[in-house]
């Protein structure tokens, strides 16, 4: 089990753009039996189910090349771009949450989260759609127990709405490129 860990670990690391092998231990630290929410689908998708393998593990992805047809993957539908951060943080301060707001069943509304990991979606310039959405669904479905990842947070969006919505020492372990969580 140990080997297919590594092997896993090694594969998902090897892309530039996702997380580094620190990052990744310090998410896999929380993983085993667990209710696990992952917004977004990626070269790790392998290695998130089967470290949590005895658990649940349920991803949310919105991009049609990245959606596959399995029982835990739910399509999600994003509105927000990263053009209009500013404005939906402003709103957001001011307690207006209706355009970051995301439909989901109820199945993910309602069951108890012990790790959500936010990776999507990509948010990397002004056209695509930012992580706004997800990073306050996953606020909105963590409970006082439940442990938060954002990856990215080095990114002024990413950073701006996690520390708005969450007590960073205390609830939300922030990736950074570098910097151990």
């Amino acid at each position: 089990m140990k080997s297919t860990l590594d092997k896993l670990l090694r594969k998902a690391s090897l892309n530039v753009w996702q997380l580094s092998k620190e990052e990744y231990k310090c998410i896999l630290d929380y993983l085993g039996n667990v209710n696990f929410l992952v917004f977004g689908l990626g070269n790790d998708t392998e290695l998130w189910r089967f470290a949590n393998q005895n658990g649940t593990t349920v991803f949310l992805e919105h991009d049609p090349e990245w959606l596959e047809d399995s029982d835990d993957v739910i399509q999600v539908k994003y509105t927000c771009k990263m053009a209009d951060w500013e404005k939906l943080f402003s709103e957001l301060v001011y307690g207006n949450y209706t355009n970051l707001h995301i439909d989901l069943p109820s199945t993910i509304l309602y069951r108890d989260w012990d790790v959500i990991f936010v990776d999507s979606p990509q948010g990397y310039n002004d056209k695509q759609i930012g992580r706004m959405q997800s990073i306050f669904m996953a606020w909105k479905l963590a409970n006082d127990k439940t442990k938060v990842f954002i990856h990215d947070c080095d990114r002024e969006v990413e950073d701006a709405f996690s520390r708005q919505l969450f007590l960073i020492e205390h609830e939300v372990k922030r990736l950074r490129r570098g910097i151990k969580a």
